[in-house]
């Protein structure tokens, strides 16, 4: 009956699966998406005014560049003679020129001035007695004196000595004229001395500027459906340019530029939105009239977005768990099926799943596992009994040597005793050498024992040379306790014994080796005045040291560079790459052959890498 009641909570995975379906994708997309409209419509309001924001700013750059510039233009008049501060009041002043020449100078420097900008129309210097001073770009247009000056009057009258920014207008003291300008001005101090460089006015310079300009900023940047740019002179509460014609002024202007502060970036007034941008500087501002129904498009959009999305999210949910659940359902139970025979113990039980996908995964997954877990199981009867076999043998082990370096010393104490001193030296080196190979089993020594096992190995061929054979160790005290890989000498010491020394016809025959702390390594060498060996095996066993592989020449060259190929590879398998041996020979010379060691003190041994 559990069991049963078992097997009913199982199949009811289908019902689990879609309250979790429900629970963990469906509810969580709608709340997910109303919650992102709810949350970001404010946001994608604030990204959309804050866009256009930018917009403002950079037609709002645009006129402070201009502006900037115009400041520098009016300058000119004080800057055209530099070196003569008092330059234009002796030409407005000298009672020795004539009208003609004088008005020649002034217009000379104007029309300087006319030509800084292809935007300036027109430049004209008023003096406070009423005489004009005009320059303009060809054709020039006749000047209507009694305007200009009227408009002076009721459009400047300042006296201050910075510049002056006034609004678009028709400059209609022009004959024929039709296009609007906007003026800057500057009153013109007299700087023949500092005392009337504060007091005294010569002039006013005005800079006409076509509002073609500004058309062109305006008509290059796109603005959305309904939207409108215009200049504001904050400080007059008027349009300093309003580019559409078709439209007129707004009465309630004053009213909002009241709300425009610094914190915001836009204001909301009878159903529009005015994004506006201080110009630094001057008291203008750049203002864009967006209709309130542009940004609800934008957000009706989202919001029909949203519920497309959370809709078609629900509808494809839906339809891939329906599809998908019951097929699911059957290999799953498979699975546990088959994990609850391999619970109880049998290994031997495989899944057998035709799926493509991440339940046929687990099914090879499973019966690869069971598998390795019988391999596995038999591996460890396995290493149990050859583990039992080798401690019986180490046991073995333990006692042979013994008895060997027993024996020896019988046999050499019976040489002794029998006056034969040349077979008890040999048999002391030997024993000498089965201890070390027999008796040590880490893989470093101490430089000092494998200098002991060479000079073991000297002893006996000695003998076996007469006495032929030198071997010179020259090796300082403070680096015999240094740790060196076991059995790195002698291989090479006997090769050179048996390529190099014993081929040799005359002479006696020296092998020496040195050591010495080089650049923070240990370096040793080994070397013998034997025959050498040709160009051709040297380079053989240099590219042998240098690869893992290289070309059987012949037997002779195989077999001299075995040994040293079998040193060279213990070595970096030990301390790494950069640590090797370098050998170098010479004909009827000798053999140099060179390590290229770590230096590691004898506590130091667990550090390095092995």
């Amino acid at each position: 009956m559990k069991r049963w009641r078992r097997q009913d909570r199982y199949i009811s995975l289908f019902t689990k699966l879609f309250v979790t379906l429900v629970l963990i994708g469906i509810v969580p997309l709608v709340v997910m998406g109303i919650s992102i409209y709810n949350v970001y419509l404010n946001s994608i309001k604030e990204t959309i005014l804050s866009n256009m924001y930018r917009t403002t700013r950079s037609i709002g750059r645009n006129v402070e560049d201009l502006f900037n510039e115009m400041n520098e233009n009016t300058k000119y008049l004080y800057t055209h003679q530099a070196e003569d501060y008092g330059y234009l009041y002796e030409i407005l002043e000298n009672k020795e020129l004539s009208e003609n020449k004088r008005s020649a100078l002034v217009t000379d420097m104007l029309r300087d001035i006319l030509y800084m900008n292809q935007h300036i129309e027109h430049v004209f210097f008023t003096l406070p007695d009423g005489r004009i001073y005009t320059a303009m770009r060809p054709p020039e247009a006749v000047t209507d004196t009694e305007k200009l000056l009227d408009w002076h009057r009721k459009n400047f009258g300042s006296d201050s000595k910075e510049i002056q920014i006034l609004p678009s207008h028709l400059p209609d003291y022009y004959a024929g004229a039709k296009e609007q300008v906007f003026s800057v001005a500057r009153n013109i101090m007299n700087t023949r001395t500092i005392q009337t460089a504060d007091t005294e006015i010569l002039g006013t310079l005005y800079i006409d500027i076509s509002s073609s300009w500004l058309d062109g900023i305006i008509h290059e940047t796109k603005l959305g459906q309904g939207s409108h740019i215009y200049l504001v002179d904050t400080k007059q509460k008027m349009f300093a340019y309003n580019p559409y014609k078709e439209e007129k002024y707004e009465e309630n202007l004053g009213t909002y530029l009241e709300l425009m502060t610094s914190d915001y970036q836009y204001i909301k007034a009878e159903g529009n939105y005015y994004i506006y941008s201080q110009i630094p500087n001057c008291s203008w501002l750049v203002l864009e009239k967006i209709p309130s129904f542009y940004l609800e498009n934008s957000y009706r959009n989202i919001r029909n977005i949203t519920l497309a999305v959370i809709g078609f999210g629900t509808f494809l949910l839906g339809v891939l768990y329906f599809l998908y659940s019951r097929k699911m359902n059957r290999p799953i139970r498979t699975l546990k099926e088959a994990m609850e025979q391999i619970q109880r113990g049998k290994l031997d039980t495989r899944v057998h799943i035709g799926s493509n996908d991440e339940i046929g995964f687990l099914a090879n997954g499973l019966n690869s596992m069971t598998k390795k877990l019988q391999m596995h199981i038999r591996k460890v009867y396995v290493a149990e009994i050859k583990q039992r076999e080798a401690e019986i043998e180490a046991l073995k082990m333990q006692i042979q040597p013994h008895y060997l370096y027993n024996t020896l010393d019988v046999i050499r104490m019976t040489a002794i005793t029998n006056d034969d001193a040349e077979a008890a030296e040999m048999l002391d080196g030997l024993s000498g050498q089965l201890k070390y190979l027999i008796g040590n089993v880490r893989d470093k020594v101490t430089l000092q024992a494998e200098l002991d096992s060479v000079r073991n190995y000297f002893k006996i061929i000695r003998v076996r040379y007469e006495n032929k054979m030198t071997l010179e160790i020259d090796v300082p005290e403070n680096l015999l306790n240094l740790e060196v890989p076991q059995l790195i000498l002698q291989p090479i010491v006997e090769n050179s014994v048996k390529y190099g020394l014993r081929p040799k016809e005359e002479g006696n025959g020296v092998v020496a080796i040195q050591g010495e702390i080089r650049e923070e390594f240990l370096e040793l060498t080994i070397m013998d005045n034997g025959v050498g060996m040709s160009a051709e095996k040297l380079e053989y066993i240099q590219n042998l040291l240098e690869h893992s592989e290289s070309d059987k020449k012949n037997s002779d060259m195989e077999s001299s560079g075995i040994g040293l190929k079998n040193v060279c590879d213990r070595i970096k398998m030990i301390f790494g790459e950069e640590y090797r041996i370098e050998i170098n020979s010479f004909e009827n010379i000798g053999t140099i052959v060179k390590y290229r060691l770590p230096v590691v003190k004898e506590k130091e041994r667990e550090e390095i890498h092995v």
